[in-house]
């Protein structure tokens, strides 16, 4: 994942909006949002099936996690998958527990790499490099991409940063519809196809993107996942929410559970 919007408590009616798009080498393989089985309990994510891990989920507990990786000049392919810290993190009981377990982290286990989580009651992220570098709250408003978090923030995103604000400021019905015309984005005084947040090039672009919307109760008929699995500006978003209401109801994870309908 390369670009995460994420408004905490910051829209009436819910505790969580997050709308993202996720850029990758397009041979890369993966599969789209499941409830999965893990040592510690199901979540709701999707699969890097090359690594193992993932960009983003949610367990019961409404803990919701999501990683970007942090450009470097040189990462090294036999350290651990970024992606497996997801679901690291996802066995937590609560965000500050999370954040807990993201502080404690040994140099040298994982490539750099940003990382946000949040529940009900709090909202944290993280950078790693040489060390693990909290970032202050931004005031509920949360934008991560491929540079540090505490680094100056690249053009790209302070664009994209005055957008959200304009849709996080209106009718709360337009937040998701706002936020999914800003991942299909093309422009944003793009020089360069890198510099869009929907992404296209010959071997490497924008692969996936998605919209959350949850509340405190993951089986509240208010919340919303929908997952596109391409690039948003050429695919549409599918309805994943019963992937939500699956869980808050305690349904076991199942590896490559269906797309369209409720495990139990």
């Amino acid at each position: 994942m390369c670009t995460l919007v994420a408004l905490h408590r910051s829209i009436p009616g819910s505790i969580l909006v997050v709308a993202a798009n996720r850029d990758e080498f397009l041979d890369r393989p993966g599969e789209v949002p499941a409830l999965r089985a893990t040592s510690s309990g199901p979540i709701v994510a999707p699969l890097d099936a090359l690594g193992g891990g993932t960009w983003f989920g949610v367990n019961p507990a409404g803990v919701f996690a999501a990683l970007t990786n942090v450009a470097c000049p040189t990462p090294d392919p036999e350290l651990r998958s970024r992606g497996l810290l997801v679901v690291d993190v996802l066995a937590a009981r609560n965000a500050r527990e999370a954040t807990e377990k993201i502080a404690s982290l040994p140099m040298g286990v994982h490539n750099p790499f940003n990382l946000f989580v949040a529940d009900a009651e709090h909202a944290a992220a993280f950078t790693y490099e040489d060390s693990v570098r909290p970032v202050a709250d931004p005031g509920g408003v949360w934008i991560v991409g491929n540079a540090p978090l505490d680094a100056p923030e690249p053009p790209k995103l302070g664009r994209l940063r005055g957008r959200v604000g304009r849709v996080a400021s209106g009718s709360t019905e337009d937040v998701l519809p706002g936020l999914a015309a800003i991942c299909c984005d093309h422009d944003l005084g793009a020089r360069s196809p890198l510099d869009a947040l929907c992404v296209h090039t010959p071997s490497y672009g924008t692969r996936s993107s998605f919209l959350l919307r949850i509340t405190a109760d993951l089986e509240n008929s208010r919340n919303v996942f929908r997952y596109a699995e391409g690039a948003p500006c050429e695919t549409e978003y599918e309805d994943f929410t019963f992937l939500l209401r699956d869980l808050g109801r305690g349904c076991p994870g199942v590896q490559g559970a269906p797309r369209t309908r409720s495990r139990c």
